[in-house]
């Protein structure tokens, strides 16, 4: 409700007391739900988080991390063609919106510190933080740039590809 709110009208337009009329409750309510106004677009931000990391630790056996990790990308609603002009404007929304983008960057660092534990965890070979981190990091950031090409699944696939693989010159 939000988030739809804030793209029609503009991010800075909207404030935090109609939002929270619209919810019925009091903007002091609200705020006990969602700690600043940021958190109103990302309503779904812990749930996500928790999502990536239960796609490595609940895989099946036999099932490597990468593929546990592609698979999860491609069953993003995101990927969905039917759901492109959608991600395609709240995407632009984010990029245009700089305490979106940053706060968003902030939700990314803790993403990547939470599946960089997880993968020192579950990994087969032992991975050390900057190792751990790294790889980490480059699975969210494919995770993002697929969402913003114009062929997601492809893209992400091709960016997995180069961390099973590894790039050749």
């Amino acid at each position: 409700m939000a988030t739809k709110l804030f793209m029609e009208q503009g991010y800075h337009a909207v404030t935090t007391a109609q939002i929270a009329k619209l919810a019925n409750v009091s903007v002091p309510t609200l705020f006990n739900y969602f700690p600043n106004k940021e958190s109103l677009v990302f309503d779904e931000d812990i749930e996500r988080e928790e999502r990536l990391l239960n796609a490595v630790l609940s895989r099946k056996k036999g099932v490597s991390i990468l593929d546990a990790l592609l698979d999860f990308g491609l069953k993003n609603p995101a990927f969905n063609s039917v759901n492109r002009k959608l991600v395609r404007d709240f995407r632009n929304f984010i990029k245009s919106t700089p305490e979106l983008s940053h706060y968003e960057r902030q939700i990314t660092m803790r993403y990547e510190s939470s599946l960089a534990k997880v993968l020192q965890k579950e990994a087969k070979n032992k991975l050390g933080d900057v190792e751990a981190g790294s790889i980490a990091h480059f699975i969210l950031d494919a995770f993002f740039r697929a969402s913003d090409s114009s062929r997601p699944q492809k893209t992400l696939e091709s960016l997995f590809e180069i961390l099973k693989n590894g790039w050749e010159e």
